[in-house]
């Protein structure tokens, strides 16, 4: 069971050392409204073998006031969870957790290597380009939905488009 649980943490998360790199919002992403948390930036990698999980990636900007987001749930996905990435001597362990604090206008970040959200039971008509709506639930009622764009295990990942160029 835990080397089963394992790998599909290497499919999903990758065995690339953490990213702290977000993905670009495609053009035809949707954005939340500025009146709660701000998603944006959202995700999806499909798994490389069908049936298996897909990871969910998106980063969330904060209120005024601190908060949780306590779940994602999706009409494409039977059950999403929210899961935390450590290294402990060397071995990276995934775990489930029940929520993620996001400080008062502070940043939550899910990212390949790191945090990032398991989808189980993907709907099998969702293919790369497909927009796959997000629900995104806080611990203060506060509820977000917009579209992730899917996409194939192997797409690379981009840097958002408002990032830095990097320069020598």
């Amino acid at each position: 069971m835990m080397r089963a649980f394992a790998l599909s943490a290497l499919l999903v998360v990758g065995a690339a050392p953490a990213l702290t790199v977000i993905a670009a919002v495609p053009a035809t992403a949707q954005m939340a409204p500025m009146t709660g948390p701000h998603v944006q930036d959202a995700w999806v990698r499909l798994p490389a073998v069908s049936g298996r999980p897909a990871g969910g990636y998106f980063l969330i900007h904060g209120t005024a006031k601190a908060d949780a987001l306590t779940g994602v749930t999706s009409p494409k996905a039977e059950r999403i969870e929210l899961h935390s990435m450590t290294n402990e001597g060397g071995v990276m362990k995934m775990r489930a957790e029940p929520s993620f604090a996001l400080p008062a206008k502070g940043e939550l970040k899910f990212a390949p290597g790191g945090s990032h959200l398991m989808i189980f039971g993907l709907s099998p008509d969702v293919k790369p380009g497909t927009a796959i709506p997000l629900t995104f639930s806080f611990q203060s009622g506060a509820k977000v939905t917009l579209n992730a764009e899917a996409r194939a295990a192997n797409a690379p990942v981009q840097a958002p488009a408002d990032a830095p160029a990097h320069k020598h």
